[in-house]
């Protein structure tokens, strides 16, 4: 069965997956290991376009940012060239994404910053405040 193209963007879908041969691009990204050892996957997930998968239904592949981790959010993705997105499959692209959440979650907490907060509090009753305003 031949997959529509999303109604927004069908031009640059559509070389994305002409590029990829309507299949998934991933090579491990999601954490799976896609056998290498078939000649035919060559290393990628073996998902196409159109195929059925049980229970899922069929796939339809989404095209997404290369660089998920600086290109990630939809408004940015939205504006990439063909070049610049990868064909992935729904199940490969959950998982990328699941994992890149868990990263950001295990970073350790960041420093205060620059200036220490106490240097810039002031006071409710304080005159400094009182004074901000009559510069």
């Amino acid at each position: 069965m031949t997959v529509r193209p999303p109604i927004v963007g069908a031009a640059v879908w559509t070389a994305v997956m002409n590029r990829a041969g309507h299949r998934c691009e991933c090579r491990g990204a999601c954490g799976k290991r896609h056998s290498a050892s078939g000649s035919r996957t060559q290393g990628r997930c073996d998902l196409e376009n159109g195929k059925h998968i049980s229970k899922k239904g069929e796939v339809v592949l989404i095209a997404m940012p290369r660089d998920p981790i600086n290109e990630g959010d939809f408004a940015t993705a939205a504006s990439l060239p063909a070049r610049r997105l990868a064909a992935m499959c729904p199940l490969c692209y959950d998982a990328v994404f699941a994992k890149i959440r868990k990263a950001v979650k295990d970073l350790p907490p960041q420093d205060d910053g620059l200036f220490s907060v106490e240097e810039f509090r002031v006071d409710p009753a304080s005159k400094k405040q009182a004074d901000v305003g009559a510069a």
